[in-house]
């Protein structure tokens, strides 16, 4: 876990590698993150080990810190659309049988109904995945009551 000292030291030295890299004045945080997108795996090849190295940190808590943390601040929190969501994959699974599928599917009629919709694809699958198991318990939990049921009917 990075310290106040190191985040804060973070982004001042991630600002200033993608601003030496690119060759660009990088005036926001919007703009930063962007120019990281664009750079190709050359470019970011040692990128978290450089800056680890210059905060006093390791490579894979800034990894872990840019990717779990930092980006996450230019996009729309996906339990915002939690019921929509809900309803994209009891849709899915309606349709399908596989477990991975039912959740692709409906994270992309998600994406394709709320195209301006900027969630993060990480944790939208994450809320999908988390769903899809209580859809799946709750059917299963369903399935043995009607089962026990009809037992006792017999």
């Amino acid at each position: 876990m990075l310290t106040r000292l190191q985040l804060i030291q973070f982004e001042t030295v991630l600002h200033a590698m993608i601003q030496f890299i690119t060759g660009k004045i990088i005036s926001s945080n919007h703009q930063l993150y962007n120019e990281l997108l664009q750079l190709g795996q050359p470019e970011r090849r040692g990128l978290w080990k450089q800056i680890g190295a210059r905060i006093g940190s390791n490579e894979l808590q800034v990894h872990d810190y840019f990717y779990n943390t930092w980006q996450l601040q230019f996009y729309e929190d996906p339990y915002l659309y939690r019921s929509e969501l809900k309803q994209f994959l009891q849709e899915s699974f309606s349709q399908r049988v596989n477990y991975k599928e039912a959740i692709n599917t409906a994270m992309q009629e998600f994406q394709n109904q709320f195209p301006l919709n900027r969630c993060n694809k990480r944790k939208l699958y994450q809320l999908l995945y988390q769903q899809a198991q209580i859809i799946v318990k709750s059917h299963l939990e369903s399935t043995n009551i009607e089962n026990i049921k009809q037992k006792m009917n017999d």
